[in-house]
């Protein structure tokens, strides 16, 4: 049976209206913490836990109800066992996260490396794994593609296109969910906020008492959860021929939605 916090945690789910969705190592922490901070300041919030969006909700009926998801889980799970229909999102409104399928591959496997020690390869051999590696990326961007018209809205949002420009992606965000009129000084203090520089302080000193944002490691770069914050990162890690086989990987498979 499922006690009351998880019966409540399943009923805000039900009740929200926006869902925010990625798969996990798209940059969703700086995005949450930047959509966190503009509300706090707009609505005029007291100090909390800015991560936590779904609960920002209860501090004012004007905030919108939002949910924070990797959907479907599928950074566990292999191509073929990821769900293809998104029915149950037809009545919702929904921000698609998306990132450079050769980082989220790089930055995924540290996540599982270096913070959940939830695996032991090399990286070498981490490319061709079949549970929650490339190919799943893929699979689960695809299947979003394909599923983009079913909620009442759909928004793509890209962590390049943040990266590029986080106040206009910001804004876009913010227009989403309805809240055109937080101003260009809240976006603005929103960004800086949010900064990596800023993020990886907030972390090192554990300003929000959660593993959301925590290193596992201090003294290990690679076990922050803001750890290099880096468009293109994946060159760092990878040889000519490594990527040059994702490249066809990806110009195989991936929908052109996302490159078009």
């Amino acid at each position: 049976m499922l006690n009351q916090s998880k019966v409540e945690r399943l009923q805000t789910k039900d009740q929200s209206d926006f869902f925010l969705i990625s798969f996990p190592k798209c940059g969703r922490t700086w995005l949450r913490l930047m959509l966190g901070r503009a509300m706090q300041t707009h609505f005029g919030l007291p100090n909390t836990n800015l991560l936590e969006l779904d609960q920002l909700a209860t501090l004012s009926p004007n905030i919108p109800k939002i949910w924070v998801s990797h959907d479907d889980n599928p950074q566990w799970k292999t191509p073929d066992d990821l769900v293809t229909s998104k029915a149950e999102y037809k009545e919702k409104q929904v921000i698609f996260l998306v990132r450079d399928p050769r980082d989220v591959l790089i930055s995924n496997y540290f996540q599982k490396t270096k913070r959940r020690e939830a695996y032991n390869g090399r990286l070498s051999e981490y490319l061709q794994e079949n549970l929650g590696s490339f190919e799943t990326i893929l699979r689960f961007y695809n299947i979003w593609a394909a599923n983009r018209d079913v909620p009442q809205g759909f928004l793509l949002v890209r962590y390049e296109d943040i990266h590029d420009n986080p106040h206009r992606e910001l804004g876009r965000v913010l227009e989403f969910l309805g809240l055109s009129a937080v101003d260009e000084q809240t976006i603005a203090e929103a960004v800086q906020y949010a900064s990596f520089e800023n993020m990886r302080k907030m972390e090192l000193e554990n300003t929000f008492n959660s593993q959301r944002l925590a290193p596992i490691d201090s003294k290990d770069p690679d076990s922050y959860k803001t750890r290099k914050g880096k468009v293109g990162g994946f060159r760092d890690y990878l040889s000519g021929a490594e990527i040059a086989e994702l490249n066809r990987r990806i110009q195989e498979t991936l929908s052109d939605f996302y490159t078009t």
